[in-house]
């Protein structure tokens, strides 16, 4: 998995899992399509409940437009199913009927591009419900309706769970938007990739070659040994995060504080075998590289 703070190409900001009235959003497809145009992002997916959306009677107004589909099946230790988005389909999803998570994720992901985990917090999944799950590529770390309606909206335990197992997947930032309160504009992924058209946004999605943020931005991750250099937005506390335990380190342990950094550098373990990066700005907001591997 590359680094796509050094990777040549352009960043391109997007949403990757939207409600609309085709299932059980408040906003029509071209409103929500409106919505997303008007704050300036540069992709938008419409990822309505086992309902893939038709995108080309919309006017994108300059965005791409990936299709996709939220879906649901499985059955996890304390009762909840497990959602997944899917992206990249041609078709509306066949689902077995199952309880088992492995065969449902799996079914979804011969059915499209590329698929992630939806709001394991919201759905109360432990990570062990995750373990033996294969063909997604990553987790939401952060949904945006799930932190405004209930208060659990990030689900970085079980992100780090799963990569301290071996795992190696990606953390996605999402509004997860229905629009009946204020859901939108929350949680996005920032993606470099060479133009924005959807095969090579979802080509560098599926490279690892994006961030997730609901503020923050991060310029440079770039790893020297056991010495980790980060640039980014004014932040009041950068961390790394090492997932073994006690592990890892933030701003507060350098011995010249600062109110906020935008340039700083923090020591990791030379046997690391994986870090990711949270950057916090002073408002609180958050946002989270994907995991950083040793150059081979």
């Amino acid at each position: 998995m590359s680094n796509p703070f050094t990777n040549e190409g352009n960043w391109y900001k997007g949403n990757l899992h939207t409600h609309t009235t085709n299932s059980d959003g408040e906003l029509t497809p071209q409103q929500a399509v409106d919505l997303y145009a008007s704050a300036d992002y540069h992709f938008l997916s419409l990822t309505d409940h086992r309902v893939l959306t038709a995108t080309d009677d919309l006017d994108p107004k300059g965005m791409m437009l990936i299709p996709g589909s939220e879906l649901d099946g499985g059955r996890g230790e304390l009762g909840q199913s497990v959602h997944v988005v899917g992206l990249g389909m041609e078709s509306a999803t066949e689902l077995p009927e199952t309880d088992s998570i492995p065969e449902l994720v799996a079914s979804v992901a011969a059915q499209c591009r590329l698929c992630f985990v939806a709001h394991p917090y919201w759905s109360s999944l432990l990570t062990h419900d995750l373990l033996d799950v294969e063909g997604h590529i990553g987790l939401e770390v952060y949904n945006h309706t799930c932190f405004r309606g209930i208060g659990r909206g990030e689900s970085a335990v079980q992100w780090d769970g799963l990569l301290g197992r071996g795992h190696k997947l990606l953390g996605f930032a999402v509004d997860d938007a229905h629009c009946h309160y204020d859901d939108a504009l929350g949680g996005w992924i920032w993606v470099k990739a060479p133009d924005p058209s959807v095969d090579s946004l979802l080509g560098a999605i599926q490279a690892g070659h994006f961030y997730a943020s609901t503020g923050p931005q991060i310029h440079l991750i770039e790893r020297d040994g056991e010495q980790v250099h980060i640039q980014c937005s004014p932040c009041r506390d950068v961390c790394l995060i090492d997932p073994r335990p006690g592990s890892g380190t933030t701003t507060h342990r350098l011995e010249l504080q600062q109110e906020s950094y935008t340039d700083v550098t923090l020591s990791v373990s030379e046997d690391c075998p994986v870090f990711r990066v949270e950057c916090v700005d002073p408002e609180g907001r958050k946002a989270w590289s994907n995991p950083i591997y040793p150059a081979p």
